[in-house]
């Protein structure tokens, strides 16, 4: 077997397309093959054992077996690690091929998460295309990818619409379309832009009966996530994170696909998110959730802490006494101990890590720190104490600071003096200056959100959406003033609604794009983002559609007459893959019963060319699609915003 190796070796390497300083291109190679190259065809049908290994003669006609081909280049026995730089690598594969070396792309997702719509029963969003979703070879992918048409564009105010009349980098951005092909779209403004990314994605579960479809298999889940993911992080800042929520079922394999397209050096952590308490386990009850973050650049990341959230608790209540007792120090701090004293005892707030900020001055709350080095060898100095004048004791290991640090402390009124010498001084630690890391666990029942969104939205609207209180801690501590934060699967609008009231508390500017193909976009995402907008605003648009409309209304057809009559305007599309059309009109020939839908519905997507699904920026100006002139100047702006 090893000679068949060799041969095959020796018969690449004898072409320059295939080699370079004596060694195999194999990664040139597997492109040649997926591509169908004619240089490679030509040498591999010109040897006689090349030709009987990877080609079939059918009717006279050599037929190139490139999956046959792409396992046997793939083989380690072909090509030791010394040959090539694609060494042999631990790694997610499907289809016996390394999915990051994979070129498919999975175009779309089942439903999320959400009310059904009327009308709708959960059997008919189970049925296997609940929402169409294709993986395509890269020699289909064509036009998919370009840049795309935006139209129906809306501001978006608390008050209503109005007319779009500029547009922002920095605006709010709530996007309808594809999401794959709208992050492409995004690329050519917002490459290197993003500094926080948050995902929601399906989780590929199979569980609930309306919220997943079977037929989208693990390994399409991973090309679909991967396809995302390679073009998000083009999008990341290089001191930008993507924070990607997921359960169980696909955790592990998530964490090994984010380690390959960002660098495991690049994973920052995990959150683990204790949702609710299962009690119908048979055997472990999983009560939680992970959401995995990982940076463009982990060495580029600032050290993450932000002002203690349970320390305001504290100067929240310091305002109420202050404003209650004036200027008396002594009585506001009395009853501010004995509030967080009750608060102890009765775990109303938790107060771990701050309830040592018991002391008021005149400039506010503070606890006094300790002075002494913690080993010998601290600062030796002398300290006058004002009232005495002598020297104030020290520290048996010396002072933890230098004595500028100290002087400076004291004019700015941060030193606590003892009633005389015999007292060791100390700088006083203000509550302000108490920060908190992101830690990695976080509690909070998903029902609370839940019902939050029903009494916002005035009704039921959405199944489990996110925990605004989570998003808000991810986007204060991994984001700043100005910072632009972008969610690709905005289900609900969690993420949008999460970045205006962490505006609202700190007074910052930060902005959000969120993406949505479904339709409850209208109805739910914006409309939520529009009752929280406040004084800010929202640009809505969408991806101009060309083929997405037809599947469109073959998903809304249900009966067979519907999708025969339909067909003709299938047909007569001029974006259909001609290879096709025949063979679907047999089909529609032989389709006769009720049953059949699936299958109509299958062939009239399938005929359909999906490189144009939306149509391409460069087409913008084509009579034929009747683009306004509104459209053309916003569209036009969009993509000359720096």
């Amino acid at each position: 077997m090893q000679r068949i190796y060799e041969h095959v070796k020796a018969v690449l390497e004898s072409d320059p397309h295939f080699a370079a300083d004596g060694k195999l291109l194999k990664n040139t190679v597997m492109e040649a093959a997926l591509q169908l190259k004619p240089e490679l065809l030509r040498l591999l049908t010109a040897d006689t054992i090349t030709r009987q290994h990877f080609f079939e003669e059918v009717d006279g006609v050599l037929v190139f077996d490139k999956v046959s081909f792409q396992r046997f280049i793939s083989n380690k026995q072909f090509l030791p690690d010394s040959y090539t730089s694609f060494k042999n690598k631990i790694g997610l594969t499907a289809n016996h091929s390394y999915l990051t070396e994979a070129k498919e792309v999975v175009l779309s997702f089942p439903y999320k998460d959400c009310v059904l719509e009327g009308g709708q029963a959960r059997n008919e969003q189970r049925r296997q295309e609940v929402f169409w979703n294709e993986t395509l070879a890269p020699d289909e992918i064509d036009r998919l990818l370009e840049p795309k048409v935006l139209t129906n564009w809306k501001k978006v105010t608390a008050a209503g619409e109005q007319e779009v009349t500029a547009l922002s980098k920095h605006d709010n951005y709530l996007i309808k379309g594809n999401n794959l092909v709208t992050l492409h779209t995004l690329r050519q403004v917002y490459r290197s832009s993003i500094k926080l990314i948050y995902i929601d994605p399906p989780y590929n579960t199979g569980k609930d009966s309306f919220c997943y479809n079977d037929s989208f298999n693990h390994s399409a889940w991973l090309t679909f996530m991967k396809n995302r993911l390679e073009i998000a992080r083009e999008l990341l800042t290089r001191d930008g994170v993507i924070f990607i929520s997921i359960d169980v079922n696909e955790q592990a394999y998530l964490k090994v696909l984010c380690d390959e397209i960002f660098g495991r050096d690049n994973f920052v952590g995990e959150i683990i998110w204790e949702t609710a308490t299962d009690n119908n386990a048979t055997q472990i009850s999983v009560e939680h959730e992970y959401v995995l973050c990982y940076a463009r650049d982990k060495g580029s990341l600032p050290k993450w802490q932000i002002q203690s959230e349970k320390a305001r608790l504290i100067m929240e209540k310091y305002e109420q006494l202050k404003a209650k007792h004036g200027e008396d120090t002594n009585l506001i701090e009395k009853h501010l101990r004995n509030w967080i004293n009750s608060v102890k005892k009765t775990n109303e707030y938790d107060l771990s890590g701050v309830a040592h900020y018991t002391y008021v001055d005149e400039q506010g709350v503070f606890y006094p720190g300790n002075s002494a080095n913690t080993k010998p060898g601290g600062y030796d100095f002398d300290i006058a104490h004002p009232v005495t004048g002598k020297v104030c004791s020290k520290p048996a290991n010396g002072y933890r600071w230098p004595a500028d640090t100290f002087w400076k402390a004291d004019q700015a009124g941060n030193v606590l003096w003892g009633e005389d010498e015999t007292t060791i001084p100390k700088i006083k630690k203000r509550i302000e200056t108490a920060t908190e890391l992101l830690k990695g666990y976080f509690y909070e029942d998903n029902r609370k959100s839940t019902s939050a969104l029903s009494r916002l939205m005035g009704e039921k609207v959405f199944d489990n959406p996110k925990s605004i209180n989570l998003l808000k801690k991810i986007i204060k501590f991994s984001t700043s003033e100005n910072d632009i934060v972008l969610d690709f699967f905005a289900g609900s609008g969690s993420t949008a609604q999460a970045v205006l009231e962490v505006n609202q508390e700190q007074g910052t500017s930060r902005t959000f794009i969120l993406c949505e193909q479904m339709d409850y976009i209208e109805e739910v995402t914006r409309r939520r983002i529009q009752k929280v907008l406040g004084e800010d605003s929202l640009t809505y648009c969408e991806l101009a559609g060309c083929n997405q409309n037809l599947i469109e209304k073959v998903q809304s057809c249900y009966t067979p007459e519907a999708l025969r009559q339909l067909a003709a305007e299938v047909l007569a599309s001029p974006f259909v893959t001609y290879s096709l059309a025949q063979p679907l009109r047999q089909v529609l020939a032989a389709v006769q019963a009720e049953d059949s839908v699936e299958n109509l519905r299958r062939a009239l997507i399938a005929v359909l060319d999906k490189n144009w699904l939306y149509v391409p920026y460069a087409e913008m100006d084509d009579a034929d699609f009747g683009f306004s002139e509104v459209t053309k100047r916003l569209t036009h702006q969009f993509y000359k915003m720096t």
